[in-house]
């Protein structure tokens, strides 16, 4: 059965400076030395969680910040199909996800040595929270009770002795996995553009966090992938006065079949497409759409892990 979070909210706060290494001559400048420093309006780019969406001049270098957080919670789904929890029970699983948030901050280190290639280095840092309850009705916990009320056994850290209604949070943290890539101008004229860029994901996140009796923590509160990954993508963007639009797709190929923990994830394909508007001189705003598919995990965890809930499970 697959499983799923009703994704709630998604907020991004991008800083972006970018500063040209070699200034552009402009006589009409009231610069003595007739050199002036010319920024494209950021409010024209997709900023909010895209990544490799735009290129530099030669000579041009760029640092940005970003930070991204995911929300999600409500009942859990299979496919578009929303699931109750005796449904989530019957097939099999004790616990299930009633909310989940990811914060990630994000580097973006980026150089033109030359009008035709951009250079990119991506680290970045996340944060899995996710709570769990409890579905079993016939789990009222009182087995597990001891004198005084306190929990025992597994009841704290272990899915599988959750009384019903109990609800448990947990948390990972740590350095994702950091994107090297170089972006190619195909197209440059007035008011349209376009490149492809070639990326690899760098495993430096790690695959082997576990919770606190030992067990592995679910397949997606990994902060890495634990494999090298290839990441081609192709991207169009245009622009006439204030309005401007744009389009990506890019799939994430794994390369190996499985990491130091025997699993690998699924292939990701996600396809983008936005309109802009520049308000005024500095206040924009952009709308995008996104659609995304990732296979199913290969493999399996070769320690001990749990089962009792959806996220447990690679099909889901």
């Amino acid at each position: 059965m697959k499983h799923g979070f009703v994704r709630a909210a998604l907020a991004s706060l991008p800083l972006l400076a970018a500063y040209p290494a070699q200034a552009q001559d402009n006589p009409a400048s009231s610069d003595p030395a007739g050199d002036v420093i010319v920024v494209t309006p950021v409010t024209l780019h997709p900023a909010a969680g895209l990544m490799n969406e735009h290129t530099h001049d030669g000579g041009e270098f760029m640092i940005g910040l970003r930070y991204t957080r995911s929300s999600y919670s409500g009942a859990n789904r299979a496919g578009t199909r929303t699931l109750s929890d005796a449904e989530v029970f019957a097939a099999g699983y004790s616990v299930r996800g009633s909310d989940m948030v990811m914060d990630m901050v994000m580097l973006d280190v980026m150089y033109a040595p030359n009008d035709k290639l951009t250079l990119m280095v991506m680290p970045h840092w996340m944060r899995h929270t996710m709570t769990m309850v409890g579905i079993d009705p016939g789990n009222t916990g009182m087995g597990d009770m001891a004198m005084g009320g306190m929990p025992m056994g597994d009841m704290d850290h272990g899915h599988s002795g959750m009384a019903f209604g109990q609800t448990m949070t947990h948390a990972s943290q740590g350095i994702g996995d950091t994107l090297v890539s170089a972006s190619y101008r195909l197209l440059d004229e007035a008011g349209l553009s376009a490149h492809a860029t070639m990326g690899v994901w760098i495993p430096t996140g790690k695959v082997g966090r576990k919770n606190a009796d030992g067990t592995f923590v679910h397949y997606g509160m990994q902060s890495g992938s634990g494999t090298w990954d290839v990441e081609p993508s192709l991207t169009v963007r245009g622009q006439a006065g204030p309005v401007g639009w744009g389009a990506q797709g890019a799939y994430r190929w794994r390369t190996e079949d499985d990491n130091e923990s025997g699993f690998a994830f699924g292939g990701r394909f996600t396809a983008s497409a936005w309109g802009s508007y520049l308000l005024t001189g500095t206040l924009g705003a952009t709308a995008r759409l996104e659609y995304e598919h990732e296979g199913q995990i290969v493999g399996h965890y070769n320690g001990p892990h749990n089962h009792a809930a959806p996220p447990d499970r690679q099909a889901n």
